[in-house]
């Protein structure tokens, strides 16, 4: 039983303008106090960032790098019950060297109380 009192169609809106944004402060208030962020690098536990403040710092460091990074769906979400989702996506971005990096991703979303409680990241990168 879920305790999202948010639909989760409307986090996950919310998540994707924020993100078009590049507007760290509302992903971050998106996270639940005890939201994990897990990036796909690292370890198999991946680089972990645990709350809004933690979350809100990754990602201004990411949009302060790469200032033209852009996430575009590649399918529509999978929702799943009231409190899981899983969305696809294809990011592009200019590195430092002036390279273009592309990469597919997915998240895998928990959610409570209208809260992110787990963005949980995989990607494979398109452009060697």
């Amino acid at each position: 039983m879920s305790t999202t009192t948010i639909p989760v169609t409307e986090i996950l809106a919310e998540i994707g303008k924020a993100f078009r944004a590049h507007d760290a402060a509302a992903i971050a208030a998106l996270f639940a106090p005890d939201g994990v962020f897990i990036n796909a690098i690292g370890d198999l536990k991946g680089d972990t960032y645990t709350g809004p403040d933690e979350v809100r710092g990754y990602f201004e460091k990411v949009f302060a790098e790469t200032p033209d990074a852009a996430w575009k769906p590649r399918a529509p979400a999978l929702i799943i019950g009231d409190d899981q989702a899983v969305t696809q996506w294809h990011r592009m971005s200019t590195g430092r060297d002036g390279k273009v990096n592309e990469w597919y991703g997915v998240d895998i979303y928990g959610f409570r109380d209208g809260k992110v409680t787990k963005k949980d990241t995989y990607i494979k990168t398109v452009t060697a």
